[in-house]
């Protein structure tokens, strides 16, 4: 029973929550391809649509573990590992990652009529691929470590854009929205680097746990993240502007701002340097930001398609009349 559960620990479910991404996607597509039309059907499509992609998750998962396993016996925590620690079987994990790939790709084909789902399924396992096989192996390349990484942003808003759309309908979701989605994986992947940094404490260890920390300083690790918050702010400004549904949530700016603050607070802060990268964003001020965010930009779409309230009718009103 240990050895079955150790194999189990390896596909990581308890990180698949990180597929609720997934739902971001569903949102825009109600959003800007909907007009916040929503229907019972939809909703059931959205539940269906994360069960192939933590599948194919999990499989990466597999795959990141067993050709990592050198790496992190290196590392203080990850030493005690399935494959590290000698607790889990390699030809075993092997044939569990078959049977994943196999069950996720039948469940999206079986499921979801729209071909944009199994396309974005499909980027979703290659991602993986090219993130962890050599000589690609990007994560062992600086920066573009995270930018492939976060690459899964995009793909998991794709997934659940076209889980929603008709199965005929072959609509993109709006570049700047998918490029703002990008870069605040950026912004959060950076943060888990240069937690991680912080956490093992030593170049050299560093360095043999993972080559792209002999590029990474803490310094160039800061400004990467400032770059990506940035760039998120200026492609979310971009289709706010762009996009009528989207004009009331000019007003959810500032609350953006505060949960990017609290997560870069928390992130450099010497209890964050004591974290493992997983638990970074557990922090209770980046949570209860989160979510006041997510409630009101809810509202504010609702009140901007009942009628109810206009920011740019609001704003204009406040702009001083010049004669």
């Amino acid at each position: 029973m240990n050895a079955i559960v150790e194999h189990i620990k390896i596909c990581r479910i308890e990180h698949w929550l990180k597929n609720i991404f997934i739902v971001f996607g569903h949102a825009v597509a109600v959003v800007v391809f909907f007009n916040l039309s929503l229907e019972t059907s939809m909703v059931w499509k959205a539940a269906l649509s994360l069960i192939p992609a933590c599948l194919i998750a999990s499989a990466n998962y597999i795959l990141n573990e067993i050709l990592d396993a050198p790496f992190d016996a290196l590392h203080p925590t990850k030493k005690l590992r399935g494959i590290p620690a000698g607790k889990a079987k390699v030809p075993i994990l092997w044939a569990m990652m078959g049977g994943l790939i196999v069950g996720g790709f039948g469940l999206g084909w079986l499921w979801f009529e729209n071909i944009g789902y199994t396309v974005a399924l499909g980027l979703l396992l290659f991602s993986g691929l090219v993130y962890n096989i050599p000589p690609v192996r990007l994560k062992d390349r600086a920066f573009l470590d995270v930018i492939a990484e976060s690459f899964n942003n995009p793909i998991r808003l794709w997934l659940g854009w076209y889980a929603l759309l008709p199965p005929n309908e072959h609509a993109l979701p709006p570049l700047s929205i998918t490029m703002a989605w990008w870069f605040f994986g950026a912004l959060l992947m950076t943060g888990k680097r240069y937690s991680e940094f912080r956490f093992i404490g030593n170049a050299d260890l560093s360095g043999r746990y993972r080559k792209s920390f002999k590029t990474y300083t803490e310094q160039k690790l800061i400004v990467a993240m400032i770059t990506y918050a940035n760039l998120f702010c200026f492609c979310t400004g971009i289709a706010m502007a762009t996009y009528p549904q989207l004009e009331n949530l000019v007003l959810v700016f500032p609350m953006i701002v505060i949960a990017v603050i609290c997560y870069f607070n928390h992130a450099m802060s010497e209890v964050g340097a004591k974290l493992e990268p997983e638990k970074l964003l557990q922090n209770k001020w980046i949570i209860v930001s989160t979510l006041a965010t997510g409630v009101a930009a809810a509202w504010l779409l609702y009140a901007h398609q009942q009628g109810i309230f206009n920011a740019k009718d609001a704003l204009h009103l406040m702009q001083p009349t010049w004669k």
